[in-house]
């Protein structure tokens, strides 16, 4: 156990060190390309801070545990929404950045787009668990294969290049050295982040609690610390668009592992969720309606430094986390 303990500590530094600088490099390729960052953020950022959970989710799957792998998802998708009032926090009261409204104001309408992609998905998953089994085809349920076709079909439909009048105009030559910067802290983060979600994972299965609870809480929060910290990044250099597309793009790619969990599962993977799965899942879409509220209402309201959206945000994770695990211990 003291092991696996310190596997997970020098796998999270790893991650720490990589993934804060995973930030400013997505910024610096969003410059030198003239791609909109929140696109930048939801799709190159989004992946690769999402792989662990896609390592977690797909290995759940293949050992049919099918509450872990819907729990990580669900799970991740709630710590990802939670990580807003996280960085409110962080702005406001370690950086000083004060003379700027809530993070939600902060950025472009544009995100109201991915957080409609991101509640579309997640409202997909729920129906594959409620409807059941049936209509396997090829190892996948049929709620699966719609996955499989709508997150592609909407990472091109939000595809935006950068206003040109937004400031210099692009140099694809300059993004040469970002993008093997980027592959280099990259690689970091994966190869970290997989053994950060295996030992959480055994570290897991070594307690008393549930695959729900673990998958939800425990293992997700591990898994999601690439975001945190490329999410610092971001916000540290005020790439504001840039953090909120990642945290929205993590979302949507956590959603398109069903998919490949579903083809290592023995089954239909959706219809082995539980009611508590669905209530997880319902959450996640609850806290990301309340953060589309917030980049539509721009509110400049503070209370103690942070936004009333990201207070409403905290208040339904703790309400999610005390649920889970009044439901989740077994004694």
């Amino acid at each position: 156990m003291l092991a696996l303990w310190g596997i997970f500590g020098l796998s999270a530094l790893a991650v720490v060190i990589a993934g804060y600088k995973l930030g400013q490099y997505g910024d610096e390729i969003a410059e030198a390309t003239g791609i909109e960052r929140a696109w930048i953020g939801m799709l190159l950022l989004a992946t690769v801070t999402s792989l662990p959970e896609l390592a977690t989710t797909v290995t759940a799957g293949a050992i049919v545990a099918p509450q872990i792998a819907l729990g990580n998802i669900f799970g991740s998708n709630l710590f990802n929404m939670a990580l807003l009032f996280v960085m409110e926090a962080v702005s406001f009261w370690i950086l000083g950045q004060r003379d700027l409204p809530p993070l939600l104001a902060n950025v472009g309408y544009g995100q109201l787009r991915y957080a409609s992609v991101a509640i579309s998905l997640t409202a997909l998953a729920v129906v594959g668990i409620g409807l059941g089994s049936g209509g396997e085809f090829l190892g996948m349920g049929p709620v699966s294969w719609a996955i499989l076709v709508v997150y592609p079909l909407g990472v091109w439909a939000l595809y935006r290049p950068r206003d040109p009048g937004a400031g210099l105009p692009p140099r694809p030559r300059d993004a040469v050295v970002p993008l093997l910067k980027f592959a280099a802290a990259a690689a970091v983060v994966i190869v970290a982040g997989m053994y950060l979600a295996r030992t959480g994972k055994g570290i897991a299965l070594r307690t008393r609690l549930t695959g729900t609870f673990m998958g939800a809480i425990f293992i997700a929060a591990s898994t999601s610390l690439p975001e945190l910290m490329s999410c610092i990044g971001a916000l540290r250099i005020r790439s504001f668009d840039l953090l909120v597309g990642n945290l929205f793009g993590s979302n949507m790619f956590n959603i398109f592992t069903i998919p490949f969990a579903d083809l290592a599962y023995r089954g239909s993977l959706l219809p082995a969720g539980s009611r508590e799965q669905m209530v997880v899942a319902a959450l996640s879409v609850v806290l990301m309606s309340i953060a589309a509220f917030g980049i539509e209402r721009r509110s400049r309201r503070r209370f103690l430094g942070i936004g009333p959206e990201a207070w409403g945000i905290l208040l339904v994770y703790l309400v999610a986390v005390y649920v889970l695990f009044r439901r989740g211990i077994e004694f």
